[in-house]
């Protein structure tokens, strides 16, 4: 495969004209060189009128035809094949002048677009310059045959010849030097215009790209909340429904355990709403504030209720811990809960929180299975009614905790760290740095 064929559908239509484009330059071409032999009659024909009444000898009609054909229509290809344009043009110029035609304003401006064009459109710079400076040579030399003839007619003084021979060569220097240099002035200007065009198909090919990969990240994140609630929530349902289920010979307790069923799923239905509302939201209104350090206290009481006794422990002064940084801690230990709450078969957790220099750490720990209760976290087990584990009373474990754990405390370059504790238990521990804050995916993680 080719590397242009590689490229980029943009960049490639950047960097040549598309079919349309050159179907337009084809026909304003065309158009140009009729209009070129259209005027070129016209003043043929006026100039031979004009010249005959003071007795100069006139080519014939079809001489006349041939060469406003021969200067006018190889114009329509001056972009194809500009160099060969400009020499079949300035060919016919100079055969013209040497049979005395009787106009020469309409070859002159032929002649000025042909060699312009030559080093605007042709592939090479260095061909189109040399073949322009054979084309000067080949007009002054027979410029100066001109002059010569001019000289040994002594019908004119010389100091008529001598001031007529420095206009003509002054003239025709300005003349081509002008069309060869707009030409290349031209062909910069068009290839910085090319340049620009294909820095801007790069920049919005860039963008895409960036703002994909923002929407993949989000799309992560969104997931990550999407799992973080709705898993915590819906394992607590299935725990007290599964205790409702058992206890229906017992009003009383299967009536409490309904209630919490019931003020669980209107939670969820109002964390979900708060999420789906920040993700709809186009108004560019300031989202609402995430759960993070503050709203511990509330999640050790909500877990309580569910039978599972929480303390919660803080060492240090909290309130300037990042938004972020307190949202993820809060997350792992929602998620470390409801481990312990579907896998654990714990009667206590403790929740600590220490601030440090420059550090804050989180300690998730029961008092469950330890070893043994790895599994049942990873298989999936509930509790029942009595405290008991109960593996139909909730869902089957997917993996999906420990793992948004781990994108979570990576986006913050920390260290997670998970598994039994010596003498049984179970335990998750985070430390996320606070002031600086390491390359992402530097996350340690141990255990499992």
């Amino acid at each position: 495969m080719s590397s242009r064929s590689s490229r980029p559908a943009a960049l490639v239509g950047a960097d040549s004209p598309s079919r349309g484009s050159m179907r337009r330059e084809r026909l304003v071409d065309s158009a140009l060189a009729v209009g070129f032999l259209v005027l070129a009659l016209v003043t043929s024909a006026l100039a031979s009128v004009i010249l005959s009444s003071d007795g100069h000898a006139m080519p014939s009609t079809l001489e006349t035809l041939a060469g406003a054909v021969a200067v006018s229509l190889p114009i329509a290809f001056r972009r194809r094949f500009p160099v060969s344009v400009m020499i079949i043009v300035s060919t016919a110029f100079i055969v013209l002048g040497v049979r005395g035609h009787p106009d020469d304003l309409l070859p002159s401006i032929a002649e000025f677009l042909v060699v312009f064009s030559a080093n605007v459109w042709s592939p090479s710079r260095r061909r189109a310059l040399v073949w322009s400076l054979v084309v000067v040579v080949a007009m002054f030399a027979w410029l100066a045959i001109d002059i010569a003839a001019q000289v040994s007619d002594d019908s004119d003084s010389a100091d008529v010849v001598l001031a007529s021979s420095l206009y003509s060569v002054v003239l025709n220097a300005l003349f081509f030097l002008a069309a060869i240099h707009f030409g290349r002035v031209s062909r910069e200007s068009r290839s910085r215009r090319r340049a620009l065009e294909r820095s801007d198909a790069a920049l919005r090919a860039a963008n895409d790209r960036i703002a994909e990969q923002a929407i993949g990240d989000e799309r992560a994140r969104i997931a990550r909340e999407l799992h973080d609630v709705v898993a915590h929530h819906v394992a607590v349902i299935g725990i007290q429904a599964g205790a409702a289920r058992r206890t229906l010979d017992r009003p009383e307790i299967a009536r409490g355990a309904l209630a919490a069923v019931e003020e669980t799923a209107r939670t969820t239905i109002d964390e979900l709403d708060r999420l789906l509302t920040v993700m709809r939201s186009r108004d560019g209104l300031p989202p609402e504030p995430v759960a993070g350090l503050a709203a511990l206290p509330d999640l050790v009481a909500d877990t309580r209720a569910l039978g599972l006794d929480v303390r919660l422990e803080i060492d240090g002064d909290t309130r300037d811990v990042p938004d972020g940084v307190g949202a993820t801690l809060y997350r792992i230990a929602q998620e470390a809960l409801t481990n312990t709450l579907k896998h654990g078969a714990a009667r206590c957790a403790v929740i600590r929180v220490v601030h440090g220099e420059g550090s804050v750490g989180l300690e998730v720990d029961d008092d469950g299975l330890g070893s043994s209760g790895h599994a049942a976290r990873a298989g999936g087990a509930g509790r029942g009614a009595t405290g008991a584990l109960d593996p139909a009373a909730a869902p089957s474990g997917s993996g999906l905790g420990h793992r948004g754990m781990r994108e979570r405390v990576d986006l913050h370059g920390g260290r997670l760290t998970v598994g039994p504790r010596e003498g049984g238990g179970y335990r998750v521990r985070v430390d996320l740095p606070v002031v600086a804050h390491p390359p992402k995916g530097t996350t340690l993680f141990e255990g499992e």
